[in-house]
């Protein structure tokens, strides 16, 4: 049996850029914290990489801070998104019905997001998406948490086999983490990482999706829905 026609019992999902567009926030806290600190302002063509990589990561490799300075700009990045930063998200269109009718079929929800585990747990609850979703795992403080971790931290709280889940993110750090975790990923092609087909050359993926609403007819396929 291919593993494209096991039962899905659980979806996973990424966070910024797959449940939520967060763009505006994220971006908005980026700029103000870059020039807080007086750093010289990050490229427009390169600032979209901040969504979806753990920030102490994109402040060393984005902004050349040294670790300590980079943790230092993540502790302000979070102060000022906690304020200014959460509200200005909203949920992608579409995405409410997929949980909804996913859901109605039997499939549990969970999110494995590089967001820090308490701001991740609030979006959720803020956004209503809480109705739906039964487990958050995000990243801890320093921000070294695997993703591969976080994937399979949900799948043993809901006693699933990685077989039965399906992974949906926007990046190449969500299908690494699927990829190493031995999870199926579908791409969002809608999100902030992925923009064509050629950026999914050599990732292991079962498709693509331009838009939530095209989620469904993966797990409408004969052998997805859980029994």
């Amino acid at each position: 049996m291919s593993r494209s026609s096991l039962h899905r019992s659980v979806l996973l999902w990424d966070m910024d850029g797959t449940l939520l567009d967060s763009s505006e926030g994220i971006l908005g806290c980026v700029r103000r914290t870059v020039r807080e600190l007086g750093l010289p302002p990050v490229p427009e063509d390169r600032i979209q990489e901040f969504i979806g990589p753990p920030l102490q990561h994109s402040f060393h490799h984005l902004c050349g801070l040294p670790e300590a300075e980079a943790q230092r700009a993540t502790d302000i990045y979070r102060s000022h998104y906690a304020v200014d930063g959460i509200g200005r998200a909203r949920v992608y269109d579409g995405l409410f019905d997929v949980l909804e009718q996913s859901a109605a079929m039997g499939i549990r929800h969970a999110v494995a997001t590089n967001k820090k585990q308490d701001a991740a747990e609030e979006v959720c609850r803020i956004f209503g998406l809480d109705r739906f979703i039964r487990v958050v795992r995000g990243n801890n403080t320093e921000g070294n948490r695997k993703k591969s971790d976080m994937m399979l931290e949900c799948l043993r709280l809901f006693d699933t086999a990685r077989e039965n889940a399906l992974m949906i993110g926007d990046s190449p750090f969500d299908s690494r983490g699927a990829e190493e975790a031995g999870i199926d990923f579908l791409a969002a092609m809608y999100g902030f990482g992925f923009k064509s087909a050629a950026d999914l050359a050599g990732t292991a993926h079962i498709g693509m999706v331009r838009a939530p609403a095209e989620i469904m007819s993966f797990l409408k396929r004969k052998g997805s829905v859980p029994e």
